[in-house]
Order: C-alpha cells, then structure tokens, then sequence
C-alpha cells in the first residue's frame, strides 16, 4: 500500500510518529496523523485548510490543550509537574524523555484504521497516487473521538469532507 503514497503522504506517517514522540505518547494515534497531514499538506490544500480553521499550530496548541485539560480534570497540573522536574533535575530534563525506550511507535488500532480508510478513499476516487488529502478523508471517515473534537473546535467533518473535495478540483 505504501507505495502508493506520494512523497508528501509518506512524509505525514512519519511526521506523526515525530508528533506522537513530541506529545509524549506511546503509540501514533489518528490525531498525530491530522497533525502530520497538516504539516505536509500542499497548496492548495493547505490554503483551504487554513480558511476553514485548521493550522499547524492550532492543532498542536489544541491537542497540548486537551492532553493538560484531561490531567487536570485528574487533579495533575502539568505546568506543576513540569516546573517541579526542572527544579528537581534541572531545566529542560523531560526533553527527549520517550516511552518504551523504542525508536519505533506502534501504531494504534484506530491509526491502523485510519490508513485502511485512506486506501479506500483513493480507490473509490479512482486515484492511482494517494495523497494527503487521502489521508484526511480516511480520517474523516473514522471519526476518531479524539481527532473529532480537535477539528470541530473550527468546523464540522462534513465541512472538512466538503473543503477537501473542492481543494482537489482547484
């Protein structure tokens, strides 16, 4: 399958996996993937992206967001945590710090899907390359709760769905 990806759809996969390890997970979710896509997303796409809400660094800043926000709803104040490993260990002593001491991260089973949804959106497109924009549609098309909320902070799927159809016919 991944030989049909283009450059820049190769490019997200492993820039999600260097999201998941900046966000200090275990394993790459369909949200590192939307980071990734906005990342290598080409014009046109990424103009029609950006007019429709969604950047780079508003989907980081979103997911460091959401990730403090569920810690604090557990009573765990991340700038705290953060403040008192510097004081302890010195500045910067959680940079580079990843899970598993693997330079590999798993996908998960909700990723895994998500590039299966993306295989299918090519082919139902009749597309011989899979793109960036495939990858956003797979995404769409799973409705990962997590990946879910971070887009409908600035529009709907369907919006979405509909802003990377007519991104293709620009």
């Amino acid at each position: 399958m991944f030989e049909r990806f283009t450059k820049s759809a190769r490019a997200v996969v492993v820039g999600a996996q260097g999201q998941a390890r900046a966000l200090h997970s275990t394993r790459i979710e369909p949200t590192h993937l939307f980071v990734g896509a906005l990342e290598y997303a080409e014009e046109p796409l990424k103009s029609a992206l950006a007019e429709a809400g969604l950047t780079l660094d508003g989907a980081l800043a979103d997911a460091r967001f959401r990730d403090a926000r569920a810690l604090k709803s557990l009573g765990i104040d991340l700038d705290t945590v953060v403040s008192t490993i510097d004081s302890t260990l010195g500045p910067g002593a959680l940079e580079g710090v990843q899970g598993g001491g693997s330079s590999h991260l798993p996908f998960a089973a909700s990723a895994k899907e998500v590039l299966k949804l993306t295989l299918k959106e090519a082919v139902e497109r009749r597309d011989r390359e899979i793109g960036v924009e495939h990858v956003l549609l797979g995404l769409v098309r799973g409705a990962d709760p997590g990946f879910t909320e971070l887009v409908q902070q600035h529009c709907s799927l369907e919006h979405l769905r509909s802003t990377l159809s007519l991104s293709r016919t620009s």
